[in-house]
């Protein structure tokens, strides 16, 4: 995936995550605002590609739809806010947020405090998490993937 698409996926993501979006004209005219020149047949596909759905009228992360069924808070405040997950090298995660979450979802991360994570530091949108080595990585990028698919 180019890097242009993973940004405004990214874009997207967060867009369906801080306003109600009800046609892919309304989410195209959002891109449009923000910048991006698209065509209703690529946030056609966008929106296939993200797995987005329609919940009570209003596009959404799949995520969102099924947050009952997240019982700790900390995991759901995860589950709402977190919009992507990157490695960056052998130990490191970049997770990126809506503009202003980064900071609730790296307080949850830091409360669950699982075994695996060494710290993390959050800015504005963007949080970096340091893991023990390569396995713990990978097993925090499955639980972090597994609580944005909407599964605790």
């Amino acid at each position: 995936m180019s890097h242009e698409r993973r940004q405004r996926h990214l874009k997207i993501l967060e867009l369906v995550a801080t306003r109600p979006l009800r046609t892919q004209e309304e989410l195209a005219d959002a891109l449009g605002q923000e910048g991006w020149q698209v065509t209703q047949s690529s946030v056609s596909r966008d929106i296939a590609v993200l797995g987005l759905v329609k919940s009570e009228g209003i596009y959404q992360r799949p995520a969102a739809v099924r947050l009952h069924e997240i019982a700790d808070p900390n995991q759901r405040r995860i589950a709402e806010s977190l919009l992507s997950v990157e490695t960056a090298g052998d130990a490191m995660l970049v997770l990126h947020t809506p503009p202003g979450e980064a900071q609730r979802v790296g307080s949850a991360l830091d409360l669950l405090a699982w075994p695996e994570i060494v710290g993390t530091i959050g800015g504005d949108d963007t949080i970096f998490v340091a893991t023990r080595n390569a396995s713990a990585q990978v097993q925090i990028v499955r639980q972090l993937r597994g609580l944005m698919a909407g599964v605790a």
